[in-house]
């Protein structure tokens, strides 16, 4: 039996021993390969250790070196996301999101460094720059669709309680500039959840707008009532103690 963090967070750990072994067939990245070893095995000390030689060692190299070995991590990244402690902040900081940075400031048309910067940080302008660039990007196109969703989401989530958050009107109006983006692009078919996820939205929306011009108890009832199936958020509030003065 391992570990009592191997059992719970088992695939992030085997995740890091695979990526070790994908990384070494770059003689550069052994450093970061020995890194993920480490922490594969709980030994997180010598694991960074290991990850600041990796990061001294690229320091030296010029850009376009550097570059490559960037897009190789979130290659590796990519491939392996459960092991959420490979692409760490002093990965990040002392390399990647750096590295990124200067070619986007140095090759402003080039959408490689563009897309993998919007993808990386998940800043709205960096997306609507790279997918600009490159339209037949699905991934980052997918990425604003779904960022787009989520603003809709969040403005529904308390329609548990009969609360709309904003507008309705502007809602509405987020879905169909979703919907336009999807419109766009390359394979229809990687957008297929999302459309699902829109279309229940909308009847979300729809229903709102019909409950709301005539509102009969708790929008959920409403709903049940006439058979309108919806997915419902379950909000939970928290009250600090108060401190007796003495």
């Amino acid at each position: 039996m391992g570990s009592p963090i191997h059992y719970w967070n088992r695939a992030a750990f085997e995740g890091l021993r695979d990526l070790a072994a994908a990384l070494r067939e770059d003689p550069r990245m052994e450093p970061l390969a020995r890194y993920c070893e480490l922490r594969e095995r709980g030994l997180r000390r010598e694991a960074f250790a290991a990850l600041q030689g990796f990061l001294g060692s690229t320091a030296a190299l010029e850009p376009g070196a550097q570059r490559q070995l960037v897009l190789r991590v979130l290659a590796a990244h990519a491939r392996a996301p459960e092991a959420h402690q490979f692409l760490s902040q002093p990965l990040l900081a002392g390399l990647v999101e750096p590295v990124l940075r200067a070619w986007c400031a140095e090759q402003p048309s080039d959408p490689v460094p563009a897309a993998a910067l919007g993808l990386l940080l998940g800043e709205r302008e960096l997306l609507e720059r790279a997918l600009a660039l490159e339209p037949a990007d699905d991934r980052v196109r997918a990425r604003l669709v779904s960022q787009l969703l989520g603003e809709v989401d969040f403005a529904t989530h308390h329609l548990s309680e009969s609360s709309f958050i904003g507008e309705p009107a502007a809602a509405a109006a987020v879905l169909e500039a979703a919907e336009s983006l999807m419109q766009g692009a390359a394979d229809a078919a990687h957008f297929d959840a999302l459309r699902s996820e829109l279309a229940e939205l909308r009847r979300l929306l729809r229903d709102w707008a019909e409950y709301s011009a005539c509102p009969e108890g708790s929008f959920p009832d409403w709903c049940r009532a006439r058979g309108r199936a919806h997915r419902w958020w379950t909000a939970y509030y928290y009250e600090l103690p108060t401190r007796k003065r003495t």
